[in-house]
């Protein structure tokens, strides 16, 4: 059985997922999802449902849910798509989004998967003269010569992640030394946080890095709703990263209007917020 969506197909025998020519998955876990949630279309899909039928016989949080749609989404935004493919239902799961029509198309009569056009015959290169294969030669010397030179001149590229982290969390608030110890226990326990002072940074790194949770203050820089403004902004740019709002003493009105924009809870103190992120993570209060 093959799928259709714009110029993506979904061959669901061979557990591979190709752009024209090009192979872009052959994840088998991946292309089951694409394929349950063509075959609910237009109807969603609850958590539970995935999880049971992704990872049977198998106990895993919904945070393996969160972590594979956000790989199928960067893989088809890496793709080129310039349309939505999963959407989620907040509150209840995800659904294909209706941008995405996918109609079922035939099988190949071969049962290979499609191989690329052969590329055309080049003409043979005339052949250069020595005195032309000399200066070429020169020129490598020295370019390899001032890359040696700028090696030695610049210091090396550090990378500030732990190494080999269970997970990533983009931590956003303008005092972040408030919120120092919390960040240590989640280090301790191979979690990489990255931290920022403003919703338009937060933004910025979101658009380049993957991460598996937000959190965020409710007030910043003189805005006493910055931390619900932005997870607004996410939910609309089609971002579903699961958003914990960390403040002090919420009133019962603002929860609700906090998971009515989006988020997913609204945590209090320390052992609350850990409580809430091991929904989405592998760690531990």
């Amino acid at each position: 059985m093959r799928y259709q969506i714009d110029d993506f197909i979904l061959d669901v025998r061979h557990h591979s997922l190709y752009r024209g020519q090009t192979l872009l998955s052959s994840d088998e876990r991946l292309i089951r999802l694409l394929q349950l949630l063509i075959e609910r279309a237009p109807e969603h899909l609850d958590q539970a449902t995935l999880l049971a039928a992704l990872w049977p016989d198998t106990r895993v949080s919904n945070w393996s849910i969160s972590r594979l749609i956000s790989d199928a989404r960067k893989l088809f935004n890496d793709a080129g798509a310039d349309f939505p493919v999963i959407q989620t239902v907040h509150g209840r799961g995800y659904r294909l989004a209706s941008e995405a029509q996918a109609r079922q198309v035939p099988l190949p009569e071969s049962p290979s998967a499609p191989e690329p056009m052969p590329a055309p015959e080049q003409p043979s290169a005339p052949r250069r003269p020595l005195w032309a294969a000399a200066i070429a030669l020169q020129l490598v010397v020295l370019v390899l010569l001032g890359w040696l030179i700028l090696e030695r001149s610049e210091a090396p590229l550090k990378i500030g992640e732990i190494h080999n982290p269970v997970a990533r969390v983009l931590w956003v608030d303008d005092h972040p030394e408030n919120n120092a110890e919390e960040r240590h226990r989640l280090q301790q326990q191979s979690v990489a946080v990255y931290t920022t002072t403003s919703s338009h940074e937060a933004k910025m790194l979101l658009a380049m890095y993957q991460y598996d949770v937000i959190i965020s203050d409710m007030g910043r820089a003189g805005d006493p709703l910055a931390g619900l403004k932005l997870v607004e902004t996410l939910r609309q740019q089609g971002n579903d990263t699961p958003y914990l709002m960390y403040t002090i003493l919420p009133s019962e009105a603002q929860r609700r209007l906090v998971l009515e924009h989006g988020a997913q809870g609204v945590a209090v103190d320390a052992d609350n917020l850990f409580q809430m992120l091991s929904q989405y993570m592998p760690v531990t209060l």
